[in-house]
């Protein structure tokens, strides 16, 4: 799966997700690449990987645009969805 935040490929601690629109708390990151999610769409499709995820982790302009990008990196083989 490749997660989007603000348009940066990114890995939160899932429940601090929630959390953080409940109480106002901050997001918690795991990880955070210098790579876009279309490079990573271009791994998936060299390693020949259908069926993957678009995660977009709020529905804001630049994570959507991370998205579209990474869909057309790889048409027809990946999976977008809005958390």
């Amino acid at each position: 799966m490749v997660f989007s935040f603000q348009g940066r490929v990114k890995q939160i601690v899932g429940s601090t997700l929630w959390d953080s629109k409940e109480d106002g708390s901050s997001l918690v990151t795991n990880f955070k690449s210098d790579k876009s999610a279309a490079d990573y769409a271009n791994l998936y499709k060299e390693d020949g990987l259908i069926g993957g995820h678009v995660i977009m982790l709020g529905a804001d302009p630049l994570s959507k645009a991370a998205a579209i990008e990474a869909l057309h990196a790889y048409p027809g083989k990946l999976m977008a969805a809005s958390f």
